[in-house]
């Protein structure tokens, strides 16, 4: 299993899934060789990952990671507004103008890890700005928050058709944003728009995955849904409704992807699952059933790619349809799948002890 965590570090530092000018793209087709979009969000993912991951305190930060860093600020941050373009490409896309709240607050995560690794304050300055932006330009009275923010026109609003355009109980992912900036810079805003919004959360969460019967819808929203999971983490072990909120959820994922598992499965699904079976025992609120956790880590190996190819060689797929790989070569899945491999195996050591802010 080591060997697997480096070879999914190592194709992130050196696929080509970043970019010469430090952004990173949403994944790498394998048939068609090309590459996706630059995505900023998967961008603050990478860092966060080679930051938590790869770097070691006393030691200069990945210079990847810094190049990324870098990537954010000064080429996909907007004084403007002070949010961040969700896209970095083709200009004449209507995407172009837009932030997405969501990504921000992986974004704000990404800048806050840097910033702990390096004690530039460049990057907690642009951190908070970006954090202040969402709670005052997008946030809505019911403790949601609109999910895209249109830079051009300067104003929020909300979309349709994907999880990803409408407010969603996936936002509260966001919240360990909000909790890391509130101890960072000693503001209560933070804080007040976490608990707000942890409030929204649950009261609408156990309506978010919907009755779909379409396995790619339901494998998606599983996926948002586990972002809401993770948002629980930071007061799962002190709160009931959070700590049965987070237990009835892994049981509810754990039985979407035995539903629909063998026509659609995600790998990125997989890890999260995994993750929070470990946060859950560590927290006790959920005893941790090792086969299955056993079983999670066997399969997300099978996700990991080997090839002569380096644009390949050690990255995991995206999914699998009807048992078939999709190589799309996927950084976010990557991330994940490196991360729960590693805290699988601490864990079946008896060692892991990490608080849920070391959760990427």
């Amino acid at each position: 299993m080591n060997s697997c965590i480096h070879a999914g570090l190592r194709w992130l530092i050196r696929s080509g899934i970043q970019d010469e000018s430090g952004g990173v793209a949403r994944y790498y087709r394998a048939h068609e060789r090309e590459y996706k979009t630059i995505s900023t969000g998967i961008t603050a993912f990478f860092i966060s990952a080679l930051v938590r991951l790869h770097w070691s305190k006393g030691e200069p930060p990945p210079g990847p990671a810094i190049r990324a860093g870098h990537f954010l600020i000064e080429h996909a941050f907007d004084p403007a507004s002070e949010l961040f373009f969700f896209e970095r490409g083709d200009a004449s896309d209507p995407r172009a103008s837009l932030a997405y709240f969501f990504d921000c607050g992986i974004i704000v995560r990404g800048l806050l890890d840097l910033w702990k690794a390096t004690s530039d304050r460049a990057y907690l300055e642009c951190a908070e700005k970006c954090g202040l932006a969402m709670t005052t330009k997008m946030s809505v009275v019911d403790g949601s928050f609109f999910p895209l923010y249109d830079v051009s026109a300067n104003h929020p609003h909300a979309g349709s058709g994907s999880w990803a355009l409408e407010p969603g109980v996936y936002q509260l992912k966001v919240g360990m944003a909000f909790l890391e900036l509130a101890e960072a810079t000693g503001l209560g805003q933070f804080k007040a728009s976490m608990e707000s919004l942890l409030k929204w959360s649950l009261r609408l969460q156990e309506s978010f995955l919907g009755d779909s019967d379409d396995p790619h819808r339901v494998m998606d929203r599983a996926h948002a849904y586990c972002y809401f999971l993770e948002g629980l983490l930071p007061e799962a072990a002190l709160d009931r409704d959070c700590s049965q909120a987070l237990q009835y959820g892994i049981l509810r994922v754990e039985n979407l992807l035995e539903e629909v598992g063998k026509e659609f499965e995600r790998c990125d699904v997989i890890a999260q699952l995994l993750r929070l079976r470990i946060y859950a025992d560590l927290m006790g609120v959920m005893e941790l059933s090792r086969g299955r956790a056993d079983l999670e880590a066997n399969t997300i190996i099978e996700y990991q790619m080997q090839s002569t190819d380096p644009k390949i060689d050690g990255g995991f797929a995206f999914a699998r349809r009807n048992g078939q790989i999709v190589e799309h070569i996927n950084p976010m899945a990557t991330i994940f799948a490196v991360q729960a491999l590693k805290m699988w195996e601490q864990a079946d050591e008896g060692t892991f002890r990490q608080s849920w802010k070391a959760l990427i």
